[in-house]
């Protein structure tokens, strides 16, 4: 599994961000579960995936005007 790259997530809008945050919180949620339950083949999913989690908030705070 290939991480994303901060490039392609500046072209993206803040409801897409959003929207992928969310869903690749639930897809972690649901790795650890398969990593708990002895299912999981790939433990560095996980590790990849928060980095992606991680990506998307840096480039959605990134837009945000700062206030001072």
């Amino acid at each position: 599994m290939k991480g994303l790259k901060y490039a392609a997530l500046t072209e993206l809008t803040e409801a897409q961000l959003k929207k992928q945050i969310g869903e690749n919180h639930a897809r972690l949620t649901a790795l650890r579960f398969q990593k708990t339950v002895g299912q999981l083949d790939n433990h560095a999913q996980i590790s990849t995936l928060r980095q992606d989690i991680a990506r998307m908030q840096t480039a959605l705070t990134s837009r945000k005007p700062e206030s001072k």
